[in-house]
């Protein structure tokens, strides 16, 4: 599906939309509606971002793997905005979990708390310096301000590995003791295959 929206041109790829109505079909706890809200608020942070600092994007393509934004090819970014553009998906999340648990503390309302929570729970996973997480193309862009590109990108290769390295570690440990718990697998599988699946610059 293909649209445009504010000279934005936007793509929806069948598998996304796929996973998003299954997903709510599903969801009978509401948990489901909350983080998708999450990542919504997530990407707004990134799209804010590249506003606030004049690079509108051009296209916008949603996939399993999240959004890959891109801007007009006459725009050209620094390394510091685009690490401004990175960090802003997770600190959009640390906001509405800081604003969602106020307001959960004043009303007691469940909702806030379990969206709070998503959003906490993006943010860290977003937050990791693992390749083209949020986290990685930080500190790529960072390291790019004072070395040679190649450089920056091993060492974000090596620190990607042993970031996913422990998480598969006690993700696996957690499986033997519990033999039912696969969620940390499945977070180090994840991040995994966004590596070896993941070209470019993704928000």
């Amino acid at each position: 599906m293909r649209f445009t929206v504010l000279g934005c041109h936007v793509r929806v790829q069948f598998w996304f939309m796929a996973l998003v109505t299954l997903s709510l079909f599903m969801d009978r706890t509401g948990m489901a509606g909350i983080g998708i809200l999450a990542v919504i608020l997530h990407e707004s942070g990134h799209l804010i971002m590249m506003t606030l600092l004049g690079m509108p994007p051009e296209r916008i393509s949603m996939s399993l793997f999240g959004l890959e934004i891109q801007q007009k090819a006459s725009s050209c970014r620094t390394y510091r905005q685009d690490a401004w553009i990175a960090v802003a998906g997770p600190a959009a999340n640390i906001l509405f979990f800081l604003i969602s648990w106020l307001g959960y503390y004043a009303t007691s309302s469940l909702y806030l708390a379990n969206l709070g929570a998503a959003n906490l729970l993006l943010a860290l996973l977003n937050g990791l310096p693992v390749g083209p997480l949020d986290g990685g193309q930080a500190l790529y862009s960072l390291l790019c301000s004072r070395y040679p590109a190649e450089t920056c990108e091993k060492i974000v290769e090596v620190v990607s590995f042993f970031v996913i390295l422990p998480i598969a570690l006690v993700g696996f440990l957690v499986l033997l003791r519990s033999r039912y718990n696969f969620s940390l697998l499945i977070v180090s599988g994840y991040l995994i295959l966004m590596l070896v699946l993941k070209k470019g610059r993704y928000f």
